[in-house]
């Protein structure tokens, strides 16, 4: 495998967990990809130019965490943050763990079919009642009841073996 197609791969495996990693640190979805996006492409630059890097994973997490650093450092964002999240501060191993974790159930959902995860995002991320669900997209009440049933029956699944996958 050449050093590009590795990299590719590794851009592939690594780019949404890292994505959800930033995202705890920026709370904002366009920044996290930015602070990735950059890192990626510094680690590219510095593996063109010769340098070794042995724990790739590592390496690139700590870069997005210093990415995320600079970022809350910065004076447009330093008055937009809320410094006094209910949440409480997660170590760095943590923050990893979860960023998986959360990069494994948004890709279990990205492979639901496309009308139940549409179904399922409108009820869950947008806070649409079934009623307003069925309105919308012209469906009856138990149509959207069974999508949203079996989207979650699918993604349990995938919960318990991302558990097991973290914890045993």
């Amino acid at each position: 495998m050449d050093r590009l197609t590795e990299f590719e791969t590794d851009f592939r495996c690594y780019y949404r967990p890292l994505t959800m990693y930033a995202l705890r640190y920026t709370e904002n979805i366009d920044d996290a990809e930015d602070i990735v996006q950059d890192a990626f492409v510094n680690t590219w630059h510095r593996l063109s130019e010769g340098s070794v890097i042995r724990n790739l994973k590592a390496y690139l997490y700590q870069t997005v965490r210093n990415g995320c650093m600079d970022y809350r450092k910065a004076p447009c964002c330093r008055d937009e943050m809320d410094e006094d999240r209910a949440e409480p501060e997660m170590s760095g191993e943590e923050r990893i763990i979860r960023s998986e974790r959360d990069a494994q159930l948004w890709t279990a959902i990205d492979r639901l079919p496309r009308e139940r995860r549409r179904i399922l995002l409108l009820a869950k991320r947008d806070g649409l009642t079934y009623q307003e669900i069925a309105d919308e997209l012209g469906l009856s009440i138990k149509t959207v009841e069974h999508q949203i049933s079996a989207a979650l029956k699918t993604l349990r699944s995938v919960v318990v073996k991302i558990y097991l996958f973290f914890f045993s």
